[in-house]
């Protein structure tokens, strides 16, 4: 049994979990049964080095020297590089901000709602893997219920390029939560030449996670 289905047999009841009604597991039934969205991300992976640990290349001193607030890293991205492109999304979720921000710093929440396995840490500086270890990196600033910044990757960009993703979460009434997404330096061709790395990105940010997100947990439903 998977993590996905042992949630929907539970019927998830414990330490702020919704209980679904019957038409939201019915929902659930149908999600257990297609692809997992890993399989729907960007096609060409490079392989993966071997080993239980979660690799990103990244050296935790260099990347705790380099944190900046938010506030200045779109200020500071707002041109661009050349062959790199900005992100931006604005979602809203019916729950409050800490339903959103401890889903997406929960492992098993991850295992759960993309039908893969994710390995994520809820500590500064401490790495994560997600989407079969597709997609890689460090969480490099947290603000519980206010914040997330990491640095991330998928595994078939070039080597040692990392963009990086701002989350910001705000509650203009009780029971809605909106969520910002910046994510810079995202490439525009991988390693492969494939000129659809934004695009795909993108599409996995909306579709794949903070869709899921909504259907799995009544999020939005």
């Amino acid at each position: 049994m998977t993590t996905f289905e042992l949630l929907v047999s539970r019927g998830i009841g414990a330490k702020g979990y919704l209980i679904f009604s019957t038409e939201e597991n019915a929902l659930l039934l149908r999600l257990s049964k297609s692809k997992p969205a890993k399989d729907e991300l960007e096609g060409k992976v490079a392989p993966k080095a071997s080993g239980s640990g979660v690799k990103t290349g990244l050296k935790d001193t260099k990347v705790a020297s380099s944190v900046v607030a938010p506030g200045k890293v779109s200020s500071q991205k707002s041109k661009g590089k050349e062959g790199f492109k900005t992100i931006t999304l604005t979602e809203r979720f019916h729950c409050r901000p800490h339903d959103i921000y401890s889903t997406l710093l929960d492992e098993n929440r991850w295992k759960g709602f993309t039908q893969s396995k994710a390995n994520v840490s809820k500590e500064v500086g401490g790495h994560f893997s997600i989407f079969d270890g597709s997609v890689v990196g460090i969480n490099m600033k947290l603000e519980e219920d206010k914040l997330i910044m990491q640095k991330w990757r998928f595994q078939n960009w070039h080597d040692g390029q990392y963009s990086t993703v701002c989350l910001t979460f705000e509650e203009p009434e009780i029971g809605v939560t909106i969520v910002k997404l910046t994510q810079t330096d995202v490439p525009e061709e991988d390693r492969f030449g494939n000129a659809t790395v934004v695009e795909n990105t993108q599409r996995g940010w909306k579709e794949h996670i903070f869709h899921r997100i909504r259907a799995v947990f009544g999020f939005g439903i």
